[in-house]
């Protein structure tokens, strides 16, 4: 019980001490104010010697300065600084100039004049760092044993960010000048204007409108004779552009790669678009949207290499020619691949780089290697015989008179409707074949079928030698049968 009056006479106590002190600070206003009215007047610093000698130690770190008549314009302050708040520009006067640029206070010839030399303190973090590799001392901070060089002020306050930016250089436009600084003088006052330009809002141009030019009327030329027009013919190359249009950026890149390599081995674009999907096939990224934008290509494609064949065909009816050699498709090295038998495709391979060095024909001396060792049989002379193109017949019997001519053209036009009636048309695309869901099995029919293509095989032709090379490999399955069954019923 007396804890508790104990305990009201303690409050009650301090209560009126607090208000002691109130009424004291109330009478004598001017003798015990707390507020210090900031800027005008200040806290004296107090003495801060925490061990070291005053002269040895710089206690304060106000600000920085630079003696400019000692700046022998080394860079060694701006490279050290890690905030980046020292900048200096100098001017290196030509030799034939004769231009003094005057000595340090240590007897230091100075060989440029600094231009610039700005710091901003409000950027600065006070680490003194750019004081130690000063050559010539010439820069430091404000207070400590640098009393004698300079006042101590230990704050350098600013109503504005501007004021904490200080310009040291004290060179005149006339000394840069004499030093060879016109450069230097240009592009600073083109860096001001483009400041003050900002400053003024004055960044935006409206466009203005054009004025309109009057264009001459093309001159209309007095030769009566008609000019006979060269019709443009589209190129008939697949760009690897044209796989711009997939969306998925690594089946992209996967078309692309395959586009390039068989590019470089030669294919035709028949042959390009099948290894593309052979290999998004391969990755598994063969997708429905992929397949249409590959069948649109294939339209473009054969259409552009029947066109230039027509084209060639209706060149050559024009000439009359008597007789037309062999000629030789290009063979390469990785067109044999496709024979299964790796003794026999080796055999080839070795005959094909022999011939290739000699300069021999190719297709010749694979056959020659093949026949001595006792290894041809009936698909190997059918892929060998896919690289020529059996002869054309003889144009014309007789080289005098009308007839032949008339002749020639009614052969030639009998030519062209065996061509269109032995077309790509006749038999399917490559790209049917992606319904076998089997990897191998379907580069087995994929590698058949490309083979039998060159071989000019109908298309019952081809879907027999696919069936009969997948069940010898037991590679048949449903989804082998359906797509053969397709095939054939759509035939």
């Amino acid at each position: 019980m007396s804890e508790y009056f104990n305990q009201i006479v303690y409050g009650v106590k301090s209560f009126f001490t607090g208000m002691k002190i109130t009424l004291k600070h109330m009478n004598k206003k001017k003798d015990l104010v707390a507020t210090l009215q900031y800027p005008h007047e200040k806290w004296p610093v107090p003495e801060r010697n925490i061990g070291f000698n005053h002269a040895d130690y710089n206690l304060i770190r106000s600000r920085l300065h630079v003696d400019i008549d000692d700046c022998i314009a080394c860079m060694q302050c701006e490279k050290v600084c890690p905030v980046d708040c020292i900048k200096i520009d100098s001017i290196k006067p030509p030799k034939d100039s004769g231009l003094d640029c005057g000595l340090t206070s240590n007897d230091t010839q100075k060989k440029m004049i600094v231009s610039r030399f700005t710091i901003d303190m409000s950027e600065c973090m006070y680490c003194n760092l750019c004081v130690f590799p000063c050559p010539e001392e010439c820069i430091y901070m404000v207070g400590g044993p640098n009393d004698n060089k300079h006042e101590i002020d230990y704050e350098f306050s600013q109503y504005k960010r501007d004021g904490m930016i200080f310009e040291f250089a004290d060179a005149t436009d006339e000394i840069i000048r004499d030093a060879g600084g016109e450069k230097w003088l240009e592009q600073r006052d083109a860096n001001q204007t483009f400041i003050q330009d900002g400053i003024d809002l004055k960044g935006v141009i409206k466009a203005t409108e054009p004025t309109p030019v009057e264009i001459p009327a093309p001159s209309v030329s007095r030769d009566s004779s008609p000019q006979q027009k060269v019709p443009v013919k589209p190129s008939t190359e697949l760009a690897i552009n044209a796989f711009n249009v997939i969306a998925d950026k690594m089946c992209r890149g996967i078309a692309k790669k395959a586009f390039t390599a068989s590019k470089r081995a030669g294919k035709d674009n028949v042959l390009i678009l099948a290894d593309v999907a052979q290999a998004l096939s391969d990755a598994g990224k063969m997708t429905a949207d992929i397949q249409k934008i590959l069948d649109s290509l294939v339209p473009s494609v054969k259409s552009n290499e029947i066109e230039v064949a027509n084209d060639k065909i209706i060149d050559s009816s024009s000439s009359v020619e008597t007789t037309s050699p062999i000629a030789t498709t290009e063979m390469d090295i990785k067109d044999l691949n496709s024979i299964e038998d790796k003794m026999i495709r080796g055999t080839a391979k070795k005959a094909f780089t022999a011939a290739k060095r000699s300069g021999e024909d190719k297709v010749k001396a694979i056959r020659d290697a093949l026949q001595s060792a006792n290894l041809m049989d009936d698909s190997i002379e059918k892929l060998l015989n896919s690289f020529i193109t059996p002869p054309q017949t003889e144009l014309g019997a007789n080289k005098t008179g009308t007839n032949d001519q008339s002749d020639t053209i009614s052969k030639s036009s009998e030519e062209v409707t065996l061509i269109d009636s032995h077309s790509d048309s006749s038999i399917f695309e490559i790209t049917e074949l992606n319904g076998i869901e089997d990897k191998m099995a379907r580069g087995m029919a994929k590698k058949i079928y490309t083979a039998g293509k060159r071989a000019n095989k109908s298309r019952q032709e081809l879907i027999e030698d696919i069936r009969s090379a997948l069940n010898d490999a037991n590679k048949i399955d449903e989804s082998c049968e359906k797509v053969l069954n397709d095939l054939e019923s759509s035939t």
